[in-house]
């Protein structure tokens, strides 16, 4: 019988779970996150699943027997992915087939159908949600209206960068200590290595051009008092229509999107300072921030923890 045994961190949602069974009893809470409701081949064969990391980021791995066959659904998370050994083939929705190699990590898009065959023992999955990922491409002045999806990656040396990531920090996503800023730097980090190596392939149409306009905009001037106008004048739209735009595509206002922007240019700056000279209110006001209060109050919500801690957290060790 699957014998579950979930922990939960103090901070951030972390969680680590672990799950022990055969496929027959396993738990419906891995067919909604894989999508796999319409059942696995091979039901009997025995597995085990750990995972750990937090809503944005996380680790996972399983270890199994036997061939599976198998649908994956639309679901949660988008999912990079690759196989410690044996051979596994991916179908997209476009008929496309992928033939998997261990160690070649493949991503699979959160909005996508897959359909796959397997017969491997060890298969390790690094999952992103849509909104992380969606934040790292704002940054670059990348937005897309509809669901992300990415172009598909095979070369070695496209791939060796995010090997090197997930070899390197892998081992601090799955680490409880691992909080507040600290983490919320760390899922970035991750987050901007898959999108540097797995490309968006949406194409832009014309109203993804001017929000893109503004995004960039908002990123060159976030430093200086720029308004709900100069945003729609830098995308040539109007006041209303940046809104609309905003709304749809990004869940934010354009002043809230650069309020967005503002704090973390701050959250990178208390980052690098040091906190023996460093002004928690002198790094709010060069970005704009009038109203500490408020700045820390905003401040906590995005990252966890208020800006001294963040200041103060410079001089901790690393592991």
């Amino acid at each position: 019988m699957t014998q579950p045994r979930p922990a939960f961190g103090p901070q951030d949602g972390y969680r680590a779970i672990r799950l022990a069974g055969i496929s027959e009893t396993r738990p419906p809470e891995l067919d909604t996150v894989y999508g796999t409701g319409g059942g696995i081949g091979d039901q009997l064969s025995s597995f085990r699943y750990t995972g750990a990391g937090d809503e944005d980021v996380s680790l996972r791995g399983s270890a199994v027997e036997g061939q599976r066959t198998g649908t994956m659904e639309p679901r949660p998370d988008h999912i990079v992915f690759w196989i410690g050994d044996g051979t596994a083939a991916i179908t997209d929705g476009a008929g496309r087939t992928t033939q998997v190699r261990p160690g070649r990590p493949m991503l699979l898009a959160a909005s996508e159908r897959y359909r796959f065959t397997a017969a491997i023992s060890r298969v390790s999955m690094l999952h992103l949600s849509d909104r992380m990922l969606r934040s790292v491409l704002a940054d670059d002045g990348v937005q897309v209206a509809g669901p992300l999806r990415f172009q598909h990656v095979d070369s070695d040396e496209e791939l060796t960068p995010l090997r090197n990531v997930l070899q390197t920090l892998g081992s601090r996503v799955t680490d409880a200590r691992v909080t507040g800023a600290e983490r919320s730097a760390l899922n970035r980090k991750v987050a901007r290595a898959v999108v540097d190596t797995f490309p968006v392939a949406n194409p832009s149409s014309s109203s993804s051009d001017r929000l893109r306009d503004a995004l960039a905009y908002v990123q060159s001037n976030a430093h200086l008092p720029i308004t709900l106008v100069d945003i729609a004048t830098a995308a040539r739209m109007s006041p209303r229509g940046v809104q609309q735009s905003f709304a749809r595509s990004v869940g934010v206002s354009p002043l809230g999107h650069l309020r967005n922007v503002r704090l973390d240019a701050v959250h990178e700056a208390l980052l690098r300072a040091d906190p023996a000279t460093a002004s928690v209110a002198e790094v709010a006001r060069t970005w704009g921030f009038a109203h500490l209060g408020r700045f820390s109050g905003a401040y906590r919500e995005r990252f966890g923890e208020l800006p001294s801690a963040t200041l103060r957290g410079r001089s901790r060790p690393t592991d």
